[in-house]
């Protein structure tokens, strides 16, 4: 009997050992974090307003950099919601630009201020691991006309790759028509805002330079970004809803003079959503519209 459980006590010890000699279970790994877009504010120049909000994933290699210009009538600036971080997490270091608003600088401010930022971020583009040679440009309503005409203004004089335009009030002189006949309130305050912009009311008669740089008309004119279409134009994405309070005409209109000007016509592209209302960066929003956008701007960039 004494035998018998000697040899059951070895048998078990046996097991034992062999279960402890067994190799121990792989670790699991753990999925990395995704890495958090590192943000700042930077001034672009001396005026409180040429500041932008900077967002952008270190990257090992240059990503291009995208340059958002807010709306707000040229009188107040728009946010941009969470745009910034969506378009940083597509692979585009981006930078949120504020500029002088129309009561505290009078047309061409605002597109001097745009060549501005553009420039700055040019020359700072390696501390933000962003693309010096690829920039493009997001403008939405008012500041997709600042868009619009840095696109067209000097035969893309910035070196642009491309613009995106939401909504872009390419045309003011049109925005003040409408704002003319209209009982919508948001059209009648782009006129007034437009008209505080030039420090006038569209004269063909006027050339007074009294606060501005060059005579009322010549101001007028010079807004409308299609009396600037030039074959070497960056290229333009314009979007607009069927019910925006700034027409698709603004576009439909930029489009068709760059085409009459030669500009091939895979260049500009207008895009109208149907059965919306949306303006503006809401736009990015409807179905399928921020990919779109994002495809766009990529392909400038490949």
């Amino acid at each position: 009997m004494r035998r018998t459980l000697l040899i059951l006590v070895a048998a078990v010890l046996a097991i034992a050992g062999t279960t402890a000699a067994a190799p121990a279970a792989p670790a699991v790994t753990k999925t990395p974090a995704v890495a958090k877009a590192a943000t700042t504010t930077q001034q672009y120049g001396t005026h409180p307003r040429q500041s932008m909000s900077i967002t952008w994933n270190p990257s090992p290699a240059p990503r291009p950099a995208v340059i958002m210009i807010t709306g707000g009538y040229w009188y107040t600036h728009a946010s941009w919601a969470t745009w910034e971080k969506q378009l940083v997490d597509q692979g585009f270091q981006v930078f949120a630009m504020k500029y002088r608003l129309n009561f505290e600088a009078a047309w061409p401010a605002q597109r001097n201020d745009v060549a501005s930022a553009v420039k700055w971020v040019r020359d700072n583009a390696d501390q933000y691991d962003a693309d010096p040679e690829n920039i493009l440009l997001l403008g939405s309503s008012a500041g997709g006309q600042m868009a619009t005409d840095a696109a067209t203004h000097g035969t893309n004089a910035l070196g642009l790759k491309g613009i995106v335009a939401l909504s872009p009030v390419a045309s003011p002189y049109r925005a003040w028509q409408d704002g003319n006949t209209s009982t919508n309130d948001k059209i009648r305050k782009l006129r007034d805002n437009a008209t505080l912009l030039t420090r006038c009311s569209p004269d063909p008669a006027d050339n007074s330079t009294t606060d501005r740089e060059t005579g009322c008309w010549d101001t007028w004119r010079d807004m409308e970004s299609k009396n600037a279409v030039n074959k070497g134009d960056a290229p333009m994405l314009l979007v607009h809803s069927d019910g925006d309070f700034v027409p698709p005409a603004h576009s439909t209109e930029l489009e068709a003079a760059a085409k009459a000007a030669g500009v091939p016509a895979s260049n500009v592209t207008t895009r109208i959503v149907t059965g919306s209302a949306s303006h503006g960066q809401t736009l990015l929003g409807t179905p399928g519209m921020f990919d779109t956008v994002v495809s766009w701007l990529r392909a400038r960039t490949a």
